[in-house]
């Protein structure tokens, strides 16, 4: 059940990005030059965890280079934490974020440090929260839309929609930024669930959170891939931890939910089964 202590109107406080950054010297600087440049966004929050190379100095320098310009790079007030050792998948985001909360934020924007957003494509989820919305996120659907195959991770992230009663969403998900949540939606699912997204966003949905897809990012091509076709969602590991994280988020809504996930068995009569 939602939090009653967590409902209300949207929360005042600066709209603030969140990136995780492993070895990403190359791009961190572009990732960030862009946010700067969004009039929306007031802070970047980002942690570094196991890089080998020099992303943490990069954060850096973008951060002294945008201070320098002025207005003609935008502005952004630019934290970064190095923690030495991998923190794993998502865990990065999920730090950043209780950081973020921590100070104040009242939209927190999730993006990758391995390619930039243009600011025109944060600003729609900056706004989104800003109007009343607890998870926003990336209207993909459309893009993958005639496929012949889309993958087991795709089928993955439409399945979970489909078990929460939203098949609207497609295969919209918090896996794939950028998306943006309200504080009261961080602190109902929990910091730790945002290090499993698929969780996250079946905890939203459950506790009758408002969660929408508000503006179409083409980051299929964009994260790392080629091409104007199909790309595989995922490597063979990385397909292997997405998917068990839709299990966790499904045997959550099980939990929950009961062993049919609240759907009905149309009046089955097993009795029979069992007279002896």
């Amino acid at each position: 059940m939602p939090d009653s202590t967590c409902a209300g109107r949207p929360e005042a406080g600066p709209a603030v990005v969140c990136v995780p950054a492993l070895d990403e010297e190359k791009t961190i600087g572009d990732v960030l030059t862009q946010a700067a440049l969004c009039p929306e966004v007031d802070s970047a929050y980002v942690v570094v965890n196991g890089t080998t190379d020099g992303t943490a100095r990069r954060v850096l320098e973008v951060a002294s280079t945008i201070r320098s310009a002025g207005r003609t790079a935008g502005r952004l007030n630019i934290r970064v934490r190095d923690y030495g050792g991998r923190l794993g998948h998502d865990v990065g985001r999920a730090v950043a974020a209780r950081w973020a909360l921590a100070e104040g934020a009242g939209v927190l924007v999730f993006l990758d440090a391995d390619f930039p957003i243009p600011a025109s494509d944060i600003t729609p989820f900056v706004q989104a929260v800003r109007g009343g919305v607890d998870l926003a996120l990336n209207r993909l659907t459309p893009l993958v839309e005639g496929w012949a195959s889309s993958g087991p991770v795709a089928s993955a992230r439409r399945t979970l929609n489909g078990v929460l009663g939203r098949p609207d969403l497609g295969l919209d998900s918090l896996l794939s930024v950028p998306h943006a949540l309200s504080p009261r939606a961080v602190r109902l699912v929990g910091y730790a669930a945002l290090a499993v997204p698929p969780l996250a966003q079946a905890l939203a949905v459950m506790a009758g959170l408002d969660v929408r897809s508000v503006h179409t990012v083409n980051t299929i091509v964009a994260n790392r891939g080629t091409g104007s076709g199909p790309r595989p969602w995922a490597g063979p590991d990385m397909a292997e931890l997405i998917l068990g994280d839709h299990l966790q988020a499904i045997g959550a809504v099980l939990e929950r939910r009961g062993p049919r996930g609240g759907f009905s068995d149309l009046g089955r009569d097993l009795s029979v089964l069992r007279a002896t």
